[in-house]
């Protein structure tokens, strides 16, 4: 065997982890500022960003003229089967945007802690055995005093519609169930003479829903001026951080936090906007709006941003109307796909895609049956295990036979180290003798790097495995295990059992003819293990089920086929 190649091979997997380790541990953060605010819990709605108090709804029988600025700014709550979110009339923006069947973190307390640089050790338990406590997850991030997500302005060189406009609504509450749709309406006015109407559409069970604008002139002058939609977050460090993301001529851009150090304008073909997180979405589609641009940027340290801006003339006494398709949900490819929208490009499994998303949907078959996506993970484990037996067996036998016949090869490389051309010649004519390849040891580690690449992508994206618990509890203890398979194993049990494992595996196979060559490899179970003390916990579970599969194969061979 050619110790070389699977040298290259094998460190081309040390390179692979340790890129995207650093890429992840250390990578571009956002500048420290002041922590975000608090995500609302549900009994309590979030306050506007306004200097003002937010008053309690009050029935539509007391209306309050538009445009009066001394009122208070009403909240406006609407539920579906799917989500909850709250409107303010300062704006008609939202404060809150809850799912109501994913959940902000599980609810978990941290009894004890340790670390060491980046490797930390935690003990927790759950708060709440029935999971009661744990909040739903948030989308709205905006900070005090920024600009709501959804809040619309109108920007000509006469008149203004600021972002703060305060509206009225045309209902305190809404509640939308199954297949129904329901609007809800916002009116406001501007001393000029502007009138806007914002009008949403809801459905019970979508993630999607629409927004519909008028803009009248009630003026006899003619406006020029852009109409501008925007969507809005902080950039807060942590596995929820947000980045900024565009669909534009075809291509799909995202900017991480920090990224922007000045707006960044798209004029061709825009399709969508989106402040992006690693598992949910939020995005705006403009409809039927061909000039539409969009405009992404970081206004202020911590700030996100991203606009769609409609150029448009309004003549005297007419009026103009814009639509958008808005999506506000996980990144759950049935969802989006149920949307519409052209979102489903937003979950990508990097080069093996093709791949990837077949695996996901074996899994979720898988798991309608098992329900528990841990033991789908060891079921597809060992079926890819069995589909590539045969590869790893005739690599395995190869491997022996090059052991066997190392010390003529080394007799031949002392023997001819001056003639490259006659070396090469007694080693090929020895290699057929033995009739094997000497890299038939390598070719199935090739052929199975694009499955781990594939599931390596699929396993720390997927929000399929969000929360998602296998052993959620160490057994016969309170104690938290693999409650999340999206998260880290916070005891590091399953990555050292998984060194272990590869530790065996590496002393069960032919050891190379070269002692520094041998040295080398057996250090490889220790970096991998340190590599994997912070990757998620379904991916831990993968590399140490096939390992122990691997282990199982190899001693086979080795007793009754070789």
């Amino acid at each position: 065997m050619n110790t070389r190649t699977i040298l290259a091979v094998v460190l081309s997997f040390l390179v692979f982890f340790l890129f995207t380790y650093l890429g992840e541990r250390y990578g571009s953060k956002p500048p420290a500022e002041p922590p975000a605010p608090k995500v609302a819990e549900p009994a309590k709605p979030v306050p506007a960003p306004v200097p003002e108090p937010a008053a309690k709804p009050v029935p539509p029988s007391a209306p309050v003229p538009l445009g009066t600025p001394s009122r208070p700014a009403r909240e406006v709550v609407v539920e579906t089967d799917l989500f909850r979110a709250v409107f303010s009339e300062r704006g008609a923006g939202l404060t809150s945007f809850q799912l109501k069947k994913y959940r902000q973190k599980l609810p978990f307390e941290t009894i004890s802690k340790f670390g060491v640089g980046p490797v930390s050790f935690e003990i927790e338990r759950f708060r709440d055995p029935n999971n009661s406590a744990a909040m739903p997850k948030e989308l709205i991030t905006t900070a005090s005093g920024q600009r709501l997500p959804l809040s619309l302005a109108w920007e000509s060189h006469t008149h203004s519609v600021p972002p703060t406009l305060l509206y009225q609504a045309g209902a305190p509450t809404l509640t939308v169930r199954g297949g129904d749709a329901a609007d809800l309406t916002f009116k406001g006015v501007t001393p000029e003479g502007l009138e806007i109407t914002k009008t949403y559409t809801f459905r019970g069970q979508s993630y999607a829903f629409e927004l519909k604008i008028r803009v009248a002139n009630r003026t006899p002058e003619t406006l020029k001026g852009e109409l501008n939609l925007a969507l809005t977050g902080t950039a807060t460090a942590g596995p929820d951080a947000q980045g900024l993301m565009v669909f534009a001529a075809h291509s799909l851009e995202e900017f991480k936090p920090g990224k922007l150090k000045e707006p960044k304008v798209f004029t061709d073909k825009v399709q969508w906007i989106a402040l992006n997180e690693l598992f949910f979405l939020a995005a705006a589609v403009p409809q039927g709006a061909p000039q539409v641009k969009a405009t992404l940027q970081e206004p202020a340290a911590n700030e996100l941003r991203a606009a769609l801006n409609l150029p448009e003339t309004l003549a005297g006494a007419q009026e103009l109307q814009a639509s958008f398709a808005l999506y506000f949900g996980p990144k759950n490819i049935s969802d989006l796909r149920a949307a519409n929208l052209g979102l489903d490009r937003v979950v990508n499994f990097g080069w093996f895609d093709f791949l990837a998303r077949p695996f996901l949907y074996f899994l979720k078959w898988v798991n309608g049956f098992v329900h528990n996506y841990g033991w789908s993970l060891i079921i597809l484990t060992v079926l890819l295990r069995l589909v590539f037996w045969y590869p790893n067996h005739k690599s395995f036998q190869s491997m022996k036979v090059m052991q066997k016949i190392q010390p003529r090869v080394a007799e031949i490389r002392e023997k001819y180290k001056d003639d490259r051309e006659a070396m090469n010649r007694e080693l090929m004519n020895l290699y057929r003798t033995f009739k094997v390849n000497p890299l038939g040891g390598c070719l199935p580690m090739l052929l199975q790097l694009p499955v781990f690449l594939a599931l390596y992508n699929l396993l720390s994206y997927s929000i399929e495995l969000r929360h998602a618990p296998f052993i959620s509890t160490l057994p016969f203890t309170n104690i938290v295990w693999l409650a999340d398979l999206s998260a880290k194993d916070p005891l590091l049990i399953t990555p050292i059992v998984m060194g272990v494992s590869m530790f065996v595996q590496q002393k069960m196979s032919p050891s190379p003819g070269d002692p520094a060559q041998a040295k080398m490899m057996m250090f490889l179970p220790l970096i991998f293990t340190f590599l994997f003390l912070n990757f998620a916990a379904g991916l831990v579970i993968y590399w140490l089920v096939n390992n122990i599969l691997a282990i199982m194969q190899q001693y086979f061979t080795n007793k009754y086929l070789t």
